[in-house]
């Protein structure tokens, strides 16, 4: 029989039953103040860490990196087991047996403290951890590590210890802009976590503790000493034996060397890549998604035109002795100064014309000193090279190669009394120059002769076609190339020639991903028939021998010999040079100038300060020095001309030319100006039987 107390015994239960109800409330009360403002369980359910984007090269090499934490995420199947144990280990050895907090370790670690007044030593689990990681700050104070403990239980009721795990694997920070286990294996190792050795492993697991302070790149000392610390951890653990541990103790770190100097490569290209993202997703999502970009750019060619342009651009600054050179400029913002980044610029693009592939862009000689792409974002006058459509334009329009245009003196009568008197560029007039002859030499007067026979409508309407997006008005000067257009659209567009008259859109990006993997986007190739390809390879075999002949015959003096056409482009008083060519397989261009329109200097033309650049790229692209030579359509046919007068030769035409055409479209008459005279008829030497046996056997007469 239970016998209840009375008197003093009564009064002091019924206080310690009070004390305990009030402790209790007082318990209750804390808990539902400390978790107000606490995650719901919803929002528990939807963690997901911020991840970052990655840009891709064609290779799969990561070219660009964007994120708010450097992060890449691994599910827990993925981590090695050794990896796993030694967290565990180090950090929180009972973790499969409690339910967020560990009494068990609490209770120790207040008695070592109360043992040792000095010491200190921390009983957070890894629940715990990952709750201050993902929901609240670091600062030491007893509200947080309530609240701490609180979220601790709320995220073991809300996932597995598995899910716990593979999320504090991945959450955590590891120093030196890491976020996870794989970012700092690739950071401090340069590999994954899945190809370490168990010294790195204990390194890694180690770093959580105090991650700047144990960063192996800054305190190698203090690094070496928490890692063995770790592995003696493992060897308790079970994970590694006795002898492991002395031997794993003696290894050195073995971290990877450090990056320094220039190793980033396609600062505009990828910065033209975050634009595109931004369009389609949103800013905040490309820091916090974690998507993977896979990009048309080739790292090779995007390294060799960044290399070739700064080797080629401070060759010109050197020899023209600018007042602000590069150099200079780094000079003066390190003394501390502010001025614009105006020294001399160039930009190059390169892109496949059979699919639009972009495959390398250089839109400034540094991205760090200034943002702006100069092969997408500048306007700049094309000069000659705009000359392409119009020739085009003119072979449309049913113009031949060997075609007679007049290179003479007009003058222009313009509104408000105004006279347009256009020049060439070497101030002298040619006479009769066939229409290759005029290209050839990029002679202005014909090209503006040509204009007006055709029209400025359809030129502008060829260009448009072709690929040419910037604003075009019907003046004059469009012959010349007076009106603007950017690098992108001008070299896409002499692509067009390269593929038979077939334009492919440019492109950057082939694919798109998720966080998981999953396609969110794959892009398509867009193609359009725009020219014959009888109009195509004629235009192209001109530009051929703008190359063998002409204004780019630097490009066979530099040792290029594969199969190429191209056009170069100079404007007045040598502001903008350009180099705009192609092969069967990559359009290049490239232009160089300085961001405001002032001369390079005398005779900085296109063809010495853009030429090179380009063959550098093209030489990249065919490392063999073989290349593929321009397929020819069925309906081309040849014949032999006189370049004079543009008609069939005679054995008399001092300048013959075997030349092309479109069947049909060969002239019938032979040369009106070089005739047989009555004096040859005379003369007894000559067999003019024999003479015109031969001249059949060499032309195709109709």
């Amino acid at each position: 029989m239970v016998r209840w107390p009375t008197g003093k015994g009564k009064l002091l239960l019924q206080a310690a039953a009070l004390a305990v109800v009030v402790l209790l409330g007082i318990t209750i009360a804390g808990i539902q103040w400390f978790s107000r403002d606490l995650p719901s369980m919803a929002r528990l359910e939807m963690i997901e860490p911020a991840l970052k984007t990655r840009v891709l090269a064609i290779d799969s090499t990561v070219i660009k990196e964007f994120f708010i934490q450097d992060r890449i995420l691994l599910e827990l199947e993925e981590i090695p087991l050794e990896m796993q144990q030694a967290f565990i280990a180090i950090e929180d050895r009972r973790f499969y047996k409690h339910f967020g907090i560990d009494f068990v370790r609490v209770a120790a670690v207040v008695w070592k403290d109360l043992r040792h007044w000095n010491r200190r030593e921390g009983a957070s689990t890894i629940t715990q951890q990952l709750s201050r990681d993902l929901f609240l700050t670091k600062e030491q104070t007893f509200p947080r590590k309530i609240k701490e403990a609180l979220l601790a239980v709320r995220i073991e009721r809300t996932y597995s210890k598995d899910e716990i795990l593979e999320l504090y694997l991945n959450q955590i920070y590891f120093g030196a802009g890491t976020y996870g286990i794989e970012a700092a294996s690739r950071k401090f190792f340069g590999r994954s976590v899945r190809e370490l050795e168990l010294h790195q492993t204990a390194l890694i697991a180690g770093l959580n503790k105090n991650p700047e302070g144990y960063n192996p790149f800054v305190n190698p000392d203090r690094a070496l000493r928490r890692r063995n610390i770790v592995l003696t951890a493992m060897e308790g653990f079970g994970i590694i034996s006795k002898a492991e541990l002395d031997s794993l103790k003696a290894r050195v770190l073995d971290v990877a060397q450090q990056e320094t100097g220039r190793n980033s490569i396609a600062g505009h290209f990828t910065e033209y890549i975050r634009q595109i993202l931004t369009a389609k997703y949103s800013s905040q999502s490309i820091y916090r998604e974690g998507y993977t970009v896979y990009t048309t750019l080739d790292p090779v060619l995007q390294r060799v035109a960044e290399d070739s342009l700064e080797t080629y651009v401070q060759q010109i600054e050197r020899e023209e002795n600018y007042a602000l050179t590069r150099q200079s400029y780094l000079d003066s913002i390190a003394a501390g100064n502010e001025l614009e980044p105006d020294y001399l610029q160039s930009s190059v693009i390169a892109l496949d014309p059979k699919n639009g592939h972009i495959k390398a862009m250089v839109g400034g000689r540094s991205f760090k000193d200034s943002e702006f792409n100069r092969a997408t974002q500048a306007k700049r006058q094309p000069g000659s090279a705009f000359k392409l459509f119009i020739y085009v334009a003119a072979l449309t329009s049913g113009y031949s190669p060997s075609d007679i245009l007049l290179d003479t003196p007009i003058v222009v009568e313009l509104p408000h009394g105004e006279v347009y008197k256009p020049r060439n560029f070497t101030e002298k007039f040619h006479g009769a120059v066939s229409l290759r002859h005029a290209l050839n030499k990029s002679i202005n007067i014909p090209a503006i002769k040509l204009l007006q026979k055709i029209g400025a409508p359809s030129i502008i309407g060829v260009a448009r076609r072709m690929g040419i997006k910037s604003p075009l008005r019907p003046y004059l000067s469009l012959a010349l190339g007076a009106q603007e257009v950017n690098l992108l659209e001008l070299t896409s567009s002499f692509g067009v020639l390269a593929t038979g008259g077939i334009r492919a859109e440019p492109m950057a990006i082939l694919k798109i991903e998720d966080r998981n993997g999953n396609t969110l986007e794959e892009l398509r190739e867009y193609h359009e028939e725009v020219l014959s390809p009888e109009i195509s390879y004629i235009i192209t075999d001109m530009l051929k021998t703008v190359i063998d002949e002409g204004t780019g015959k630097t490009v066979r003096m530099m040792g290029l010999r594969i199969p190429l056409a191209g056009k170069t482009g100079t404007t007045d008083d040598y502001t903008d040079g350009w180099f705009i060519g192609f092969s069967p397989e990559l359009a290049v261009g490239v232009w160089t100038g300085f961001n405001e329109k002032i001369s390079m200097g005398r005779n900085r033309t296109g063809a010495r300060v853009a030429l090179p650049i380009w063959v550098d790229v093209m030489r990249a692209a065919y490392p063999s020095g073989y290349g593929p030579d321009f397929p020819r359509p069925e309906r081309i046919t040849e014949a032999t001309i006189c370049e004079e007068s543009g008609l069939l030769a005679t054995p008399y035409c001092k300048i013959v030319r075997r030349e092309i055409f479109i069947e049909g479209m060969e002239p019938v008459r032979q040369c009106d100006l070089h005739k047989v005279s009555p004096y040859d008829l005379l003369d007894s030497d000559r067999d003019f039987r024999e003479m015109d046996k031969e001249a059949l056997r060499d032309r195709e007469l109709p």
